[in-house]
């Protein structure tokens, strides 16, 4: 809804202002720092449902250039970095107790035994965006509001997972699963707002939906073998959406060709 009214505010204000006057130079480069909300389940926390990503609002930072052979139509480019830091307490809460739900079915002594000897550790989402797309400007005086559709390569880097058990007599158990670079099809949609100075130099917002869907290993479950008396850790391969709202300001430079 909140974009929406942003395009509708954009095309509304191109056609009152942009009627008597030329916006600067629409070409640019510019930085963008802010932040990073996360939507839908990658910001949920139940452990039930494998693709929760307990997210928590996080930083961005971006580099973008465009470039406008036509005074409204053009194509840019974005490299755009954002992490996100999970609800590590909430998430490491929910997992100890999958972990000792699972064993009190088999053996709930053993369950007594190991509750205060179960360290985990759990990372930070990270991802880094490769983008390009077609561009829209609507120049009016000093001011250039700009549409924006990008796709391209998203990395994504889920939290790492620890998990520690010291447990009586039988010794110990310890796995973990890395965080490594995953490749993923992503995309973003969006605007900004871009005040040019007679420097050239410019003031620019910036609020785009970005999307990725990489696929995951994750440590889903957590058992004790009574047999072999050990532990025994579950994966499987879990695609995670990764879906955040980029709020930025920052600077750019406008040019010409």
């Amino acid at each position: 809804m909140c974009m929406k009214r942003f395009v509708y505010f954009t095309i509304l204000m191109s056609i009152f202002l942009g009627v008597d006057v030329k916006g600067q130079q629409e070409n640019f480069l510019g930085l963008c720092f802010g932040g990073a909300i996360p939507q839908g389940s990658f910001s949920d926390d139940d452990f039930t449902n494998k693709t929760n990503g307990y997210a928590n609002t996080g930083f961005l930072f971006s580099f973008d250039a465009a470039w406008f052979p036509d005074e409204y139509l053009g194509v840019g480019a974005t490299v755009t970095f954002a992490s996100n830091n999970p609800d590590k307490t909430q998430y490491m809460s929910d997992f100890k107790n999958s972990i000792m739900d699972s064993i009190s079915l088999n053996d709930p002594d053993m369950a007594e035994l190991i509750n205060e000897s179960i360290v985990l550790d759990y990372g930070v989402w990270k991802y880094l965006n490769f983008f390009v797309g077609p561009n829209v400007t609507f120049p009016a005086g000093n001011f250039n509001f700009d549409l924006r559709l990008m796709g391209g390569v998203s990395f994504a880097w889920k939290p790492y997972q620890t998990i520690d058990i010291n447990y009586p007599e039988e010794g110990s158990f310890s796995r973990k699963i890395e965080d490594k670079a995953v490749p993923a099809l992503g995309y973003s949609v969006g605007g900004g707002i871009r005040y040019a100075f007679k420097s050239g130099y410019v003031l620019r917002f910036i609020a785009e939906y970005a999307n990725c869907k990489p696929t995951f290993e994750y440590i889903t479950k957590v058992s004790y073998n009574e047999e072999e008396e050990s532990f025994d850790a579950e994966t499987d391969e879990i695609q995670m959406p990764i879906k955040n709202i980029h709020l930025g300001i920052g600077i750019a430079y406008n040019f010409e060709l």
